[in-house]
């Protein structure tokens, strides 16, 4: 099974950027994830080939780095379709909300856990 945070992730990013611009990226990527979903949502309504791939790109990456490994299965899954501009929105949609919705808990738990935890870096206080 997929996990929905991936720690390890969080991991790399902490010892490529340190683990205070680690903490703030994966709180900015928690603060997007709502507008990330609608740009897509927007995208697959209207059609727009385009935008779908860039959107869904963006997802994905961002997931990737985050941790967020279900969001980014989703996103490779939506991107392998042709043409991904026919998707239906709502199926799609209503599982990256879904998805976010779990992400969200867990960044939550994962948060109020002190991150450092996971760098073998001493509490340094809040992070983010």
């Amino acid at each position: 099974m997929i996990p929905v945070l991936d720690t390890c992730a969080f991991e790399i990013l902490a010892d490529d950027l340190g683990s205070f611009v680690a903490s703030e990226f994966l709180t900015s990527f928690n603060a997007l994830l709502a507008d990330r979903i609608r740009r897509i949502e927007r995208a697959l309504e209207t059609q727009d080939e385009e935008e779908v791939i860039t959107a869904l790109l963006s997802l994905q990456a961002s997931a990737a780095m985050a941790g967020a490994a279900q969001l980014q299965a989703s996103a490779a899954r939506a991107l392998a379709q042709r043409p991904v501009g026919s998707t239906p929105p709502g199926p799609l949609v209503r599982k990256l909300q879904g998805q976010a919705d779990m992400f969200r808990d867990a960044f939550a738990t994962f948060h109020h856990s002190g991150y450092t935890s996971l760098t073998n870096e001493p509490p340094s206080g809040k992070l983010a």
